[in-house]
């Protein structure tokens, strides 16, 4: 039990209340348990919206966490903050990596790791509170940010259906659809987050992500390309298939299209060709088992090299790559790609 007491006298100072209570492994690992067995729909948490570090952007409330922490004792929040993870904790976020690291990565994943990090960078901003808040801040209803005590203590698991609210009385409310046993340690969902959501957002991936998506990036001669969503379990974004049917079809094809009234906004939602469909679908079982080739040599260098946490992200991509494939097959069965 990692000793928190000021921390723990805090929250009952500020009102915050929970049938829960924080435990720990070592130095790092933090959780929240049931005290006694919890019911389905029991609420998890109360907290008064006052305890909470709340700002309008996640940049704003960074640089508040970051003042806040300057202040020391003075600071309404130093019991919690001295909780929360230093810098180091945060190494296995990749805006952490080298850059030689993220590369590696990049030719093997088709940059989407690479980009997203350029994407997430914000340089004028203390990486500690940055990260801090990129990886335990929640969405308020009111469209704000906060960082709120215990709940950013309780980890993720997709597949958990979790609901929170704000009381007229200004606290935010928090149950799950689950039942916990006295000492189970308790989760909730932070979102319909792909590999690339955890990873970049908190440092960490699912071996079995129910909400996993990748990207793939198809290139055609002379033309722009399309980029193509694949869900976790093997589906392909339709509005992605509909951009490769109007690239692929024939002029004959296109009259139809039009004929069906598809619109300039919509078109090519629905097949017109047997032809058409087997050219589009080709091309994307060839494109998703180059990908996943890539993939499957990346992961087995990444492990080779002694990086895991690599090596997992890459093996979550080829899985869904790969049920792409087995989507198409089962469509397709004598498809030549």
């Amino acid at each position: 039990m990692i000793p928190d007491a000021p921390f723990t006298s805090w929250c009952t100072s500020q009102g915050i209340k929970s049938p829960l209570e924080l435990k720990g492994v070592g130095s790092g690992y933090r959780y929240l348990a049931a005290k006694n067995d919890i019911s389905s729909e029991e609420a998890l948490l109360s907290v008064p919206l006052d305890a909470c570090v709340i700002d309008d952007t996640k940049e704003g409330l960074a640089e508040r966490l970051y003042h806040e922490r300057s202040l020391g004792s003075e600071s309404k929040y130093d019991a919690y903050i001295g909780v929360l993870p230093d810098l180091d904790s945060f190494a296995s976020m990749p805006r952490f990596w080298s850059p030689d690291r993220l590369a590696r990565v990049s030719d093997f994943d088709g940059g989407q790791l690479e980009q997203r990090v350029a994407t997430d960078a914000k340089k004028e901003l203390d990486p500690w509170a940055y990260a801090c808040v990129s990886s335990r801040s929640n969405f308020l209803n009111d469209f704000r940010y906060s960082l709120t005590p215990l709940l950013d203590m309780l980890n993720h698991d997709g597949t958990v259906g979790t609901s929170a609210s704000i009381s007229d009385e200004g606290e935010l409310c928090l149950s799950v659809k689950e039942k916990a046993k006295a000492g189970d340690e308790v989760f909730i969902s932070y979102g319909a987050l792909s590999n690339i959501d955890t990873l970049c957002d908190y440092g960490f991936i699912s071996s079995d992500n129910p909400c996993n998506t990748e990207l793939m990036e198809i290139q055609m001669l002379g033309l722009d390309p399309v980029i193509l969503p694949i869900y976790s379990d093997g589906s392909i974004d339709n509005g992605a298939i509909a951009m490769l049917r109007e690239s692929l079809a024939t002029s004959e094809e296109r009259d139809e299209d039009r004929k069906r009234g598809g619109s300039a906004w919509l078109p090519f939602r629905k097949p017109l060709s047997d032809r058409l469909e087997y050219d589009v679908f080709s091309l994307v079982a060839s494109s998703l088992d180059g990908c996943a080739e890539k993939g499957r040599l990346g992961e087995d260098g990444s492990r080779e090299g002694g990086d895991e946490m690599a090596a997992e992200y890459l093996k979550g991509r080829v899985g869904v790559l790969e049920k792409g494939i087995s989507k198409i097959l089962e469509r397709f069965p004598d498809l030549e790609y």
